[in-house]
């Protein structure tokens, strides 16, 4: 009869060991199951926030240019908030169509950057 209350006693204390080390151990495994499901999420939210942000594309026009057309002019059409400033539009419409100053000639055609979700 002693005997077999010693085993109970010692099966329960190993149970309550074991339940406590389970238990212990119970918040370095959800930490652990949690951190997939984070970074998944994190993930996905970021690249559609990238996507959310890069919906314009950049796109060239080739832009007739007519009698007193300026590059200011043509600013007005092409530049969009794409653009850090109308000076920078016209600093790259120079540098693509290798031009030394801001004056252009009816009659030729200059290469336009533009962005929008769809080509023109």
């Amino acid at each position: 009869m002693k005997r077999r209350n010693a085993v109970k006693r010692r099966r329960a204390v190993v149970c309550k060991v074991r339940g406590r080390r389970c238990k212990s151990l119970f918040p370095i495994k959800a930490f652990i199951g949690f951190c997939p499901v984070l970074f998944c999420v994190l993930f996905f939210a970021f690249s559609s926030f990238a996507d959310a942000h890069n919906e314009n594309e950049k796109y060239y026009a080739s832009v007739y240019v007519e009698s007193g057309d300026t590059l200011w002019d043509i600013s007005d059409s092409y530049c969009s908030v794409d653009f850090s400033s109308r000076d920078e539009f016209i600093k790259e419409v120079m540098q693509l169509n290798h031009l030394t100053s801001p004056e252009i000639h009816s009659g030729c055609y200059i290469i336009v950057p533009y962005y929008d979700a769809k080509p023109l």
